[in-house]
């Protein structure tokens, strides 16, 4: 199970060996196989570099910004979630995984939800939180492979089915839909954005004053939104911890040079994208055409972030704002602080602040991004009651869906 679980760690291979299967199954000539699979994997190994140089950035900014107005409380974290539970869980997690592989795919097959999800480091993710589900429950570890496996599997394939409704308003075709664990907040957003948002006001399109059309470039937006965090985090951050992040470096040039570092993550996991989808949906309608008929692949909702890069930015301000304000109202009705993660505020609120703003424009991507910011500060508080008995403390699961899925399956298998 070991090598599985680092299989499916690295979600570039499974993309390449889904282009394989796709590109051969098509007939394509040997030189479009061989070309088609390497671009692929190029590309999404470029979207997880992008991110890891996104997150290296961001932990940075998260230390300061704890140092800075003294934060202490829960972080959460489904990367520590996983390594804390890998011994006690992981054989369970990953049998989970499979199962719900094989029901994503006959449920594509033979359903209306013809979507194949292919975030599956997400997808293990979410076993290791049902796994630690049945766990609390005290049920047989059968049980939890079979009835997670296929709850899980239900997910996978309902989850970007339903997302697809809102996602293609973004995208402009239905060859493809996301496949993400904060669709809960993706499709509660961009169904109240739609009542309540203005779509004639597209976030993209506000006009601006001719001094600072500059920032219609996502790069120098990006870079200079950035800049102003890090350097005001900065004036407030402890000595000792500025000293210890910075490396001594002046806090100017520390913060110019992860503003630019974090602009440039972005444009890399932009261009991984581009690389990625011209391959992966060409080549996935030969794998359907083996497996499920009619599928479409569920891809990572980082691909929106080419769309609307400045709504993407509006989202990620909105989202983390939220969880800054989260931090004082939580303890208020008697429960714990939720440091906001910024990775997390940066990709689901800004997917969210997306499919937001096509759906109700710049009023529905602040709303969007809203319910993002509180979802993820009160399900990740409400699942430390959920998740007491694994013996973790400091940190919880981090996605809206994870936390969903395995408050359904408490509610369903507890009376067990």
């Amino acid at each position: 199970m070991g090598i599985f679980i680092e299989i499916i760690k690295k979600p570039a291979i499974i993309i390449a060996l889904v282009t394989l299967i796709g590109l051969i199954a098509m007939k394509n000539k040997p030189s479009k196989v061989i070309t088609g699979t390497i671009i692929s994997f190029v590309g999404f190994s470029m979207i997880k570099m992008g991110s890891s140089i996104l997150a290296d950035v961001l932990t940075a900014f998260s230390k300061l910004f704890n140092s800075a107005f003294n934060l202490q409380g829960v972080v959460p974290s489904n990367e520590a979630m996983m390594a804390m539970t890998m011994k006690s869980l992981g054989s369970i997690a990953s049998l989970i995984l499979v199962v719900g592989l094989v029901t994503n795919i006959l449920v594509a097959r033979f359903t209306r939800f013809k979507a194949v999800y292919l975030s599956l480091h997400l997808a293990l993710f979410s076993s290791f939180a049902i796994a630690a589900v049945f766990q609390m429950t005290g049920l047989s570890n059968v049980l939890a492979i079979v009835f997670g496996g296929i709850g899980l599997g239900f997910y996978m394939a309902i989850s970007p089915s339903l997302l697809g409704h809102y996602a293609k308003d973004v995208i402009n075709s239905e060859d493809y839909t996301i496949g993400h664990s904060g669709s809960l907040a993706y499709i509660l957003g961009s169904f109240v954005a739609k009542r309540f948002g203005n779509k004639e006001h597209d976030a993209e399109k506000v006009k601006m004053n001719d001094k600072i059309m500059f920032l219609k470039d996502s790069i120098v937006a990006t870079t200079l939104t950035m800049f102003i965090l890090f350097i005001v985090t900065c004036i407030f951050a402890q000595q000792s911890v500025l000293a210890k992040v910075t490396l001594g470096e002046g806090s100017f040039i520390f913060s110019l040079e992860n503003a630019a570092t974090f602009a440039a993550g972005l444009y890399i996991v932009k261009a991984g994208i581009k690389m990625f989808i011209d391959e992966i949906v060409p080549a996935f309608k030969g794998f359907a055409k083996i497996f499920a008929p009619g599928a479409i692949p569920g891809v990572d909702v980082l691909v929106l972030f080419d769309k609307s890069p400045n709504t993407a930015l509006i989202g990620f301000l909105v989202s983390f704002l939220v969880g800054v304000v989260m931090i004082v109202i939580l303890p208020l009705f008697g429960m714990p602080v939720i440091v906001p993660g910024l990775m997390a505020c940066f990709i689901t609120g800004g997917a969210s602040a997306i499919l937001g703003n096509a759906e109700g424009g710049i009023r529905g991507a602040v709303i969007s991004s809203a319910i993002d910011g509180l979802l993820l500060a009160i399900m990740p508080a409400v699942s430390l009651a959920l998740f007491s008995t694994l013996g973790v403390h400091g940190t919880t699961f981090a996605d809206p869906d994870m936390i969903g899925l395995a408050g359904l399956f408490w509610l369903i298998f507890r009376w067990f």
